[in-house]
């Protein structure tokens, strides 16, 4: 996996907690009780990588209307529900989801997303909160 997300996979796998000051320059954090988002600042419009550490999982159940997104999973174990349907993931799994199809996902991985086109927040919406403490 030589890529720019080498370190931060590394750091993670140590329990290393990311923070802004530790993701380095040219990256964002989006830190979550549930999972962190690291945003490099050399995605385009076009098309869009991310990198995260899910602590619990995703926070929502939610849909893209315009992107398909593709999960890749480097580490961990985890459960992806898409349109109501479970499916156990674990290291080299790859889920692809494409634009108006509600998913989720719960468990502790490091992951690599993709998204094309890259995200716009109006074309994220919201469906409802995951409930961790239930077994679907």
């Amino acid at each position: 996996m030589a890529n720019k997300y080498d370190r931060l996979f590394n750091m993670c796998k140590k329990g290393i907690l990311l923070t802004q000051e530790n993701v380095g320059d040219g990256m964002i954090l989006v830190d979550r009780e549930t999972f962190q988002l690291i945003i490099p600042s050399d995605n385009t419009d076009e098309h869009g990588d991310f990198f995260i550490n899910s602590i619990k999982g995703h926070d929502c159940f939610s849909y893209d209307s315009k992107s398909t997104l593709v999960y890749r999973v480097l580490d961990g174990e985890g459960e992806f529900i898409i349109e109501d349907e479970s499916s156990f993931v674990k290291p080299g799994d790859i889920i692809t989801i494409q634009p108006n199809t509600i998913f989720a996902y719960k468990g502790k991985m490091l992951l690599i997303l993709e998204m094309t086109p890259n995200f716009m927040e109006e074309n994220d919406h919201f469906v409802k909160k995951v409930d961790y403490d239930v077994d679907r």
